[in-house]
C-alpha cells in the first residue's frame, strides 16, 4: 500500500538497497558531466589531493536520487511522491572510490501541509552511506507527498 502524506511520520527513517559504483561509470559520467582529472584519469588522480580516482559529487548525488526513487518513491509500498521544490545542504563528508557499495539512509524531517488538498509538503534528510558506514553525502530534499484523500 501505498504511503501518502498522512501516513508519515516525523523522526521515520528509510532505507535503500545498496549500488556498487564502478571504476567505467566513475569515469563515463566524469566524461560527460564532470571532466576533471581526479574523475578521468588513474594516474592524474594520484597526483590530486585525493590520491587516487574518484567519483564526482554530482554522480554521488544523482546515484542517491536513483536509490531514493527506485527503493522508496517506487513500488506498491512506496511513497506518494508528486515532485520536489528543491535541495538543501548538499555536503559530501567523503570520496567515493571505485568498488564502493553505497545505499541511502533517509529521514522525515519535516510535514507541512498545503493549501492545495492534494499534497502536504515533506522534508527528507537524505545519507549516502558506504560500505565502510561512513556517510559519504547528505542532503536535505523538499518533496511534495499525495494526500490520501486525494488518491482516488
Amino acid at each position: 500500500m501505498t504511503d501518502h502524506y498522512e501516513d508519515l511520520e516525523v523522526g521515520e527513517t528509510y532505507e535503500t538497497g545498496s549500488y556498487t559504483v564502478t571504476k567505467e561509470e566513475i569515469i563515463g559520467f566524469a566524461e560527460q558531466f564532470d571532466p576533471q582529472p581526479f574523475h578521468l584519469d588513474e594516474e592524474a588522480a594520484q597526483e590530486s589531493m585525493f590520491g587516487e580516482l574518484v567519483a564526482s559529487g554530482l554522480h554521488t548525488l544523482c546515484l542517491s536520487v536513483r536509490l531514493f526513487v527506485t527503493d522508496i518513491v517506487d513500488g506498491e509500498d512506496g511513497i506518494a511522491n508528486m515532485g520536489g521544490l528543491g535541495m538543501d545542504d548538499l555536503r559530501w563528508h567523503e570520496p567515493v572510490r571505485p568498488d564502493d557499495t553505497l545505499r541511502v539512509r533517509v529521514e522525515i524531517l519535516e510535514k507541512t501541509l498545503s493549501s492545495r488538498s492534494d499534497r502536504g509538503y515533506v522534508d527528507f534528510r537524505r545519507s549516502v552511506i558506504d560500505d565502510a558506514d561512513e556517510e559519504v553525502m547528505s542532503i536535505v530534499s523538499h518533496n511534495i507527498v499525495r494526500r490520501a484523500d486525494a488518491a482516488d
